[in-house]
């Protein structure tokens, strides 16, 4: 085997140019179906990173004209207080700040949310920790969470960084807990907030949605349908009660992945066949190029018989340079997926 990997490497730089197309073909290939399929893998094939992530959907509050709207936060408090399928619900609505007094200037990315929104989510802060119940109501001293790459950014990672203050649009937060860095879906906010800190009187009306939507985790046992009609009879019993802002309006219930993931799911399967298409068509082409190649190695494969060498041999000659410029190219083409 060692002498058919020299005499294989051998023959293979003898022949650079050739060499060079059957490994370039193969690396785009599989690199782009390495690549591909990677995206395929975390997007459709993976759960989402958080324990029982079946029972986790978003909550969204249905109107006459569409059914996934913005749910104005008293019917919110309603929905948490009177359903009967639910662990524990949350609402969230994305924001900005300007953070001051930490080197330069910076706007950040922000999130209001109540108080269970990392319960809904079973995720524990790296250091430090969650909201508290009753934080997120009006008048509550302000607290901010961070995420790892704020913390890092521009507190240099310090351990000490719980019960400092931050100053977010000229008003003082303290820090109660740190993210952790590995939960990627979260890194692409900076600081989560207390939707009680935002000082806009329309948080208290029915009429005004202002852009809040929910999140749940379902009870064990709970299916996907008894949550929906449970919420559909809450919203109702609302509609009843307050005709003038809620007639019409129902709860709409999705998994939190299906709705993450929301359209692209059939174009992702589109591509990735799409490229295996592209890696068949190099495979044919390399398959090509090398029996034109054998066909030209005719004396050599003469001349090796004549002298002792068997079929098997002779093949296994064959299969091991391809072995070789299979590594190669499928090592090249891991370099071109990352």
């Amino acid at each position: 085997m060692f002498q058919d990997l020299r005499l294989g490497l051998r023959m293979l730089l003898k022949n650079p140019g050739f060499s060079a197309v059957i490994v370039l073909t193969l690396a785009l290939g599989i690199g782009a179906n390495v690549a591909l399929f990677s995206v395929v893998n975390g997007v459709l094939l993976n759960p989402l990173p958080f324990p029982q992530p079946d029972q986790l959907v978003t909550i969204d509050q249905s109107k006459p004209n569409f059914d996934m709207g913005a749910v104005p936060f008293p019917n919110f408090l309603d929905l948490k207080k009177e359903n009967k399928t639910f662990s524990s619900m949350a609402i969230s609505r994305g924001f900005a700040f300007s953070l001051i007094g930490t080197g330069e200037a910076e706007r950040i990315s922000a999130r209001l949310v109540s108080a269970e929104f990392f319960s809904v989510f079973d995720v524990k802060p790296a250091l430090g920790r969650a909201f508290a119940p009753g934080e997120d109501e009006p008048g509550a001293v302000p607290a901010a969470i961070i995420g790892a790459d704020l913390w890092q950014r521009k507190f240099g990672a310090a351990q000490d960084v719980v019960g400092k203050a931050m100053t977010l649009d000229e008003k003082t937060y303290t820090i109660i807990g740190v993210l952790p860095a590995d939960l990627s879906i979260f890194r692409t906010t900076d600081v989560y907030v207390p939707i009680g800190q935002w000082n806009n009187p329309a948080l208290k009306l029915r009429s005004a949605a202002l852009g809040l939507h929910g999140f749940g985790r379902m009870k064990p046992g709970v299916t996907l349908e008894q949550a929906q009609a449970d919420l559909s009879r809450v919203m109702a019993n609302l509609a009843a009660t307050y005709p003038a802002t809620n007639k019409g309006n129902g709860a709409k219930v999705s998994p939190l992945k299906a709705r993450m993931i929301g359209d692209i799911g059939p174009t992702l399967w589109i591509l990735l066949g799409a490229v295996g298409f592209v890696l068949l068509i190099a495979c044919v082409n390399v398959s090509n190029l090398l029996l034109a190649r054998s066909t030209g190695r005719t004396r050599e494969f003469a001349i090796r018989a004549a002298l002792g060498a068997g079929r098997w041999r002779l093949l296994r000659q064959s299969l091991t340079e391809s072995m070789l410029l299979a590594l190669a190219g499928g090592g090249l083409g891991l370099v071109f997926a990352s």
